[in-house]
């Protein structure tokens, strides 16, 4: 079956956002993120989807969406996918038309430019409760964020993403010595375990809030530690382009 996407023809050149706005348009994607080394390499390609089309064959659509318009031959282990049934499609707008840029130049290195995880520490208090500490890097410097919750398996892993989001809070709040980031705000929306491709994987949604502007978030990261490291990594990853935009 041929693919047709509307407003991106078929072009060898191609950049991230490029590719994330072509994946963006497959049917049931819900959200995209695409990791690349420099020099155009892909290593990752993480997707969000709804319950329209099956992981396999979004990932078979994928493939085919890359060659196709970019002739990019990816490995199918590098795309992974995160279905729920509550993710909603949003309306998409008509793609602006890209002016040709060097990959080279909008590729950062794997450290350069990102909130990266230091380390975390989980507390057991009494009465069931838990006391989670994240510490985070950006920027040559270290920012710390804690919550406490409840000690049961969920509210455990929506107290991991809170913590997590109140130290990416904090990063902005160090990048801001005017404060003109004090209406910035991260409020979780929730935290989901699932399976896919027969590994699990925790899915968190976040509410960003900058004045008056609020945009839902979403990230997916496998379980290939502990759950709570992966509630972290997939706060991270939702989060990420947001922030970034803002600091």
């Amino acid at each position: 079956m041929a693919l047709h996407f509307k407003g991106l023809p078929p072009d060898s050149g191609w950049t991230i956002q490029r590719a994330e706005d072509l994946l963006s348009s497959l049917q049931g994607v819900v959200s995209v993120r695409v990791v690349a080394r420099p020099g155009g390499e892909i290593d990752e390609i993480h997707l969000l989807t709804n319950t329209e089309v099956s992981p396999k064959q979004t990932v078979r659509n994928v493939e085919s969406a890359l060659k196709a318009h970019f002739h990019l031959e990816v490995d199918h282990r590098k795309i992974s996918v995160a279905q729920s049934s509550d993710a909603v499609k949003k309306v998409e707008k008509e793609p602006e038309p890209l002016k040709p840029v060097l990959i080279e130049k909008i590729l950062p290195s794997r450290a350069e430019g990102r909130i990266l995880l230091l380390g975390h520490q989980v507390e057991t208090e009494r009465g069931r409760r838990v006391r989670v500490a994240v510490t985070v890097e950006w920027d040559g410097r270290e920012y710390a964020g804690e919550a406490l919750g409840t000690d049961l398996p969920r509210s455990r892993l929506e107290t991991v993403a809170r913590a997590t989001l109140a130290a990416i809070e904090e990063t902005a709040v160090g990048q801001d010595p005017d404060g003109s980031k004090a209406g910035l705000t991260l409020a979780l929306d929730g935290v989901k375990e699932m399976e896919a491709f027969d590994r699990n994987y925790i899915l968190v949604g976040v509410n960003a809030i900058h004045e008056r502007d609020v945009a839902t978030l979403a990230g997916a990261s496998p379980v290939e530690g502990t759950p709570e490291r992966a509630a972290i990594l997939a706060t991270l990853q939702a989060t990420h382009r947001w922030i970034r935009g803002r600091i």
